[in-house]
């Protein structure tokens, strides 16, 4: 392979594992609010593996939006117009997967595309599905706004600002900056 092309493939990882690590945290704290408020219910909480795996599917699901044509629609607006756009598709394929998930479970045990939809849809609408749906657009709005003041203010001095590396970089706003 090419040093760019192993570049890329690295970035790339990087950008899945970061993606994946702050989802699959964020879905399990998710998990033990909701093993917190259903305790003594009877209610079934997702597994811990399923909060991991989530994680992993929310990252895809994600770096695929990334890739849409009309993804980057405000490049030289403020960063708040990124941050709204993005975090609105991001949210759109998270409940395109919500109804995907039941609607493809249905189909393969042998339902019928109008039982498959049907029983997607009351999935969809339930009231536990909106409350962890909120709690998803929250996720999303936190991921998408550090990642947009990353975007603006560099890799280096966001570690910087978090971490505290030893040598402080400089800032350097970069050319698709917060007008």
């Amino acid at each position: 392979m090419m040093p760019s092309a192993i570049a890329r493939v690295k970035e790339e990882a990087r950008k899945v594992l970061l993606t994946a690590t702050f989802f699959s945290i964020g879905f399990c704290i998710l998990l033990v609010h909701s093993r917190l408020l259903t305790k003594g219910t009877g209610f079934q909480t997702a597994s811990f593996a399923r909060a991991l795996v989530g994680g992993l599917i929310a990252a895809k699901v994600l770096l695929s939006v990334d890739m849409l044509p009309f993804f980057d629609a405000f490049p030289h607006k403020p960063i708040v117009y990124n941050i709204g756009w993005k975090t609105s598709l991001y949210t759109a394929g998270a409940l395109v997967f919500l109804y995907a998930e039941p609607f493809l479970k249905h189909l393969v045990k042998g339902a019928g595309l109008d039982t498959s939809h049907s029983e997607a849809w009351r999935e969809l609408m339930l009231p536990r599905t909106w409350a962890i749906m909120i709690w998803v657009v929250v996720l999303l709005l936190v991921f998408v706004t550090m990642k947009e003041i990353s975007r603006v203010i560099g890799r280096d001095q966001m570690k910087h600002m978090f971490l505290g590396h030893r040598r402080k970089p400089t800032l350097a706003i970069r050319s698709r900056d917060a007008a």
